[in-house]
């Protein structure tokens, strides 16, 4: 999954660390321009990807 930046307008983001269980993903991103780190946490059964 990719994201968008938060603080400045960079999309496409890709995550630069990973963390996965049987029904969330957390990523971790760090935008290339402007330096901004922030996570997310997803639920994947909202994504049909849940095991």
């Amino acid at each position: 999954m990719t994201d968008n930046c938060p603080s400045c307008p960079q999309e496409q983001i890709r995550p630069i660390a990973e963390q996965r269980d049987d029904t969330q993903v957390s990523h971790l991103y760090r935008c290339p321009d402007c330096g901004e780190t922030w996570s997310t946490n997803r639920d994947l059964r909202a994504y049909g990807e849940a095991a």
